[in-house]
């Protein structure tokens, strides 16, 4: 069993175990929101984390706990809201950081090696009290500095590969589940017209009919 992700998990969580984690399909299928840390100190190495949430609010609130326990360096820290959607050649992610000082530049540069594991293709963009925390934390210095750089090659790629198509099919059946009852929903407002418009016509003959007679 994948074992959750969550801040609490990270300082004891081994490679293996979080690559299984964040390969989790029913995670992703949920979220709405997401944490990324860059360069944290995973396994001796620095690697990318993703932490995903259903509601923002929860998000905001373990990002304010970051913030004081000094989990991370703010300057490589971003949670924002995150939304999938089903593109020609896959599945893209669009990630719109609120809080934290993650550059949108960043992101894409040292998270998408990450989210190519689950065949998604990131999307950034920053709210303007973002890119002020962003200047503000700049100046950080960052105590994994000096670590090698870790990009989970070492993991089987073929199994890695086959979970992550499991995890783009099914975030892309959600979205076709969604898009099919928009379609039922538009299809029920058509018909409530029609039947609406049908009315009037009739209630129109009627009153002309009352008015002839008058």
């Amino acid at each position: 069993m994948a074992e959750e992700l969550k801040l609490d998990s990270l300082k004891e969580i081994k490679k293996a175990d979080y690559i299984k984690a964040f390969k989790n399909k029913a995670v992703w299928k949920k979220a709405k929101a997401v944490i990324i840390l860059v360069d944290y100190k995973l396994d001796g190495k620095k690697s990318v984390i993703a932490i995903p949430f259903r509601k923002e609010t929860e998000m905001k609130a373990e990002m304010k706990r970051l913030k004081k326990e000094k989990i991370h360096i703010q300057k490589k820290s971003g949670g924002g809201s995150i939304e999938f959607t089903k593109i020609a050649d896959g599945m893209s992610a669009k990630v719109e950081i609120q809080v934290g000082g993650l550059s949108t530049e960043m992101l894409l540069m040292k998270g998408q090696p990450l989210f190519d594991k689950i065949k998604v293709k990131l999307e950034a963009l920053q709210t303007a009290e973002a890119m002020a925390e962003a200047a503000e934390s700049a100046a950080e210095v960052d105590p994994n500095e000096n670590l090698p750089e870790d990009n989970f090659s070492d993991v089987v790629e073929e199994e890695m590969d086959e979970e992550g198509e499991e995890v783009a099919e099914d975030v892309a059946e959600e979205d076709a589940s969604a898009a099919e009852k928009r379609i039922k929903l538009t299809a029920k407002k058509e018909e409530g017209r029609a039947a609406l418009a049908k009315m009037l016509d009739n209630l129109n003959k009627i009153a002309d009919k009352l008015s002839n007679l008058s």
